[in-house]
């Protein structure tokens, strides 16, 4: 772990820091209005995303200086969600805050369970953090409106669908396809082996078209999960001899800012 010589203990992974900025960008660029209570709250959600960070690794190191390292940035980021929540609520006194804090704080509980068993990056533990990281969508809407409605519903399911799809999407390109997918499998072989991730993507496609056909969510949403889709598919029916991390994790990034982008565009402008 990079934790020892650290100057500032901050989470490594791409991946999750996409996961923390996504659901808050939304909830704030959705909302119509903002106030200065919303800076608070990005201080609080922050302090709240890096307190997972060391909290992990105090439970996981058998390092000393590591855990010392560990509680100290615990302290820190914990001291800053706790000073910047209670301004938040002193100045929003928006009561509806507390339950959403508080499932976030139940997220974080069963995360560091699961750390304490190895455990975190199984799909279980995967869907626990996102599930909590997401809260950050319709939280961000409920302090920049003072409302907890059906908008801040449904960017809470859009944002928890989203990341959803990826956590099968990754673990199917890093964990399953080299070691089930030939080199030389064809496009059956390839389709099969893909399809839960498939399935999934797919599902999900179906479900946004037919919200945004009730009108519960802008029709132009359904096209948020659209350059999704046909990633999963070009992965699925491409097995390279050497998996690329680095250009895995960025395609991921780019793909994450399209959502972002033509979630609020929907939601705007159309």
């Amino acid at each position: 772990m990079r934790t020892k010589f650290a100057l500032v203990m901050v989470p490594h992974e791409h991946g999750a820091w996409a996961m923390f900025a996504a659901p808050l960008l939304i909830g704030i660029g959705v909302a119509p209005t903002l106030n200065r209570a919303v800076g608070l709250f990005v201080l609080t959600a922050f302090g709240f995303f890096l307190l997972r960070y060391p909290l992990a690794i105090t439970i996981k190191s058998r390092a000393p200086d590591a855990r010392r390292s560990a509680l100290r940035w615990s302290a820190i980021y914990g001291a800053l969600t706790i000073v910047a929540g209670a301004a938040m609520l002193a100045v929003t006194r928006l009561g509806w805050l507390i339950p959403l804090g508080a499932l976030g704080a139940l997220s974080l509980a069963v995360y560091l369970w699961l750390a304490a068993r190895r455990a975190e990056m199984s799909l279980a533990g995967e869907w626990i953090g996102i599930a909590g990281l997401a809260l950050g969508a319709p939280a961000a809407y409920l302090v920049a409106t003072g409302t907890l409605d059906a908008t801040a519903l449904a960017l809470y399911v859009l944002n928890l669908l989203y990341f959803g799809g990826t956590v099968f999407y990754i673990k199917f390109k890093v964990r399953e396809q080299p070691r089930v997918v030939a080199l030389t499998a064809g496009a059956r072989e390839k389709l099969w082996a893909g399809r839960v991730t498939l399935a999934y993507h797919a599902l999900v496609l179906i479900l946004v078209a037919l919200l945004a056909i009730v009108g519960r969510v802008p029709a132009l949403t359904a096209a948020a999960f659209l350059l999704p889709f046909g990633k999963v598919v070009a992965g699925v029916m491409t097995r390279p001899a050497r998996l690329n991390l680095p250009r895995l994790g960025m395609i991921e990034l780019v793909i994450t800012l399209a959502f972002v982008l033509v979630v609020l565009a929907a939601y705007r402008w159309f």
